[in-house]
C-alpha cells in the first residue's frame, strides 16, 4: 500500500458527478439509500471529485481510493477531545464502541484527510508544498452523524490546494527544444490545516519561496490558496529568461484575485526564438471561471 496520489487529466472540468463506495470491511454499497446493517459498525463511504489523483480514475478523472490506501478519519464533537485514527479503504472496521464516546454526546462529525499527516496537534497542523515533486492534499470536510446511528458516513473528498498548469506552444521550435523549456514557480509554500473540519484556515498561507522547479512543454504545480500576486514564473528558453504575473483580469473583465482550492489555473505560454507570449490563461478543472488573455513583450 502506498500514500502516492497518481496523475489524472488536467483537462477534466467535470466535477458534479462522482462515484461513491464502501470502505468497510466486506461490505458493498447499499443501493437507494444509507442504511447500515445495524451492526454497530460504522459504515465509512468516500469519494473523489474530478481532477483528484487517485489510484483509480476514470477517463474525466473521477475516482475513488483502492483497497489499502490509507487516510486519516478524525471524529470531533461537543464534550469530547477530537481524535484521528487511520483508516484502510476496504479493510478497517471501525465501530462505535472504538470511538469510546460519552453516554450524552449526540452529535459527532467526521472528517477526512490525505495523505495521513503524523504532526497534527489538536486537530491542526502545517502543510508545506514540496518543492521537488507535486504533493497533493485531500481534504473531506466534516459530516454530522448521530451517535450510534445506523446510516452511512459519506466522506467526499476534495483538492484542498490549487493546481497551476502550465503549457508551452509554439510555431517554430521542435518538439525537443519545447522539452527544454524551463520553469520556475514562486510563491507562498505553506499553511494551516484544521483537521476536525477538513478545511484549509483563511489567512494561513505563508513562506514566500521556490515551489517548484519543472523542464518540459507542460508542467503542474500544487499551490497553497493564496492571492495571486504572490506568484510569479520564471521561464527560459535558451537563452532567454522572462518573469510572468499572473493577469489580473479574466476576458470578461472579472477580476483575478486569488487562485482557490479545488480549482485549476491553466496558462498557456506561446514561445519562439524571439520571444515569449502569454496566449490565455484559463480557470477550470472543478468550476469554470472565465479565461484571461494577454501578451509578454521582451
Amino acid at each position: 500500500m502506498s500514500n502516492k496520489i497518481f496523475h489524472s487529466s488536467i483537462m477534466a472540468v467535470a466535477a458534479g458527478l462522482i462515484i461513491t463506495m464502501s470502505v468497510s470491511c466486506g461490505k458493498t454499497p447499499v443501493d437507494g439509500g444509507d442504511e447500515a446493517d445495524g451492526t454497530g459498525v460504522i459504515d465509512i463511504r468516500t469519494s473523489i471529485d474530478a481532477l483528484t489523483k487517485a489510484p483509480v480514475l476514470d477517463e474525466e478523472g473521477k475516482g475513488n481510493f483502492s483497497r489499502g490506501d490509507i487516510f486519516t478519519v478524525t471524529v470531533s464533537g461537543s464534550g469530547f477531545a477530537s481524535t484521528g485514527r487511520n483508516y484502510a479503504a476496504g479493510i478497517t472496521e471501525l465501530m462505535w464502541k472504538d470511538l469510546d464516546l460519552p453516554e450524552d454526546v449526540g452529535d459527532v462529525y467526521f472528517s477526512g484527510c490525505y495523505p495521513v499527516q503524523e504532526t497534527a496537534v489538536d486537530g491542526i497542523f502545517t502543510f508545506t508544498v514540496s518543492p521537488t515533486e507535486e504533493t497533493d492534499l485531500l481534504l473531506a470536510r466534516a459530516v454530522n452523524v448521530k451517535k450510534d446511528a445506523n446510516t452511512a458516513v459519506n466522506l467526499a473528498f476534495r483538492h484542498a490546494l490549487h493546481r497551476l498548469v502550465i503549457i508551452y506552444v509554439s510555431d517554430d521550435l521542435s518538439d525537443e527544444q519545447l522539452s527544454q523549456v524551463s520553469t520556475s514557480v514562486r510563491a507562498l509554500s505553506s499553511c494551516s490545516v484544521d483537521q476536525t473540519k477538513g478545511i484549509i484556515l483563511d489567512g494561513t498561507a505563508a513562506g514566500l519561496s521556490e515551489v517548484g522547479s519543472r523542464q518540459g512543454r507542460r508542467a503542474s504545480f500544487f499551490i497553497v490558496p493564496q492571492e495571486k500576486d504572490y506568484i510569479t514564473l520564471d521561464v527560459s528558453v535558451g537563452t532567454m529568461t522572462r518573469t510572468i504575473d499572473i493577469p489580473d483580469h479574466a476576458q470578461d473583465g472579472s477580476p483575478v484575485a486569488m487562485l482557490e482550492g479545488g480549482k485549476s489555473l491553466t496558462v498557456q505560454i506561446n514561445v519562439s526564438s524571439d520571444e515569449i507570449k502569454l496566449d490565455g490563461v484559463q480557470i477550470g478543472g472543478w468550476e469554470h471561471q472565465g479565461t484571461v488573455d494577454g501578451e509578454i513583450e521582451l
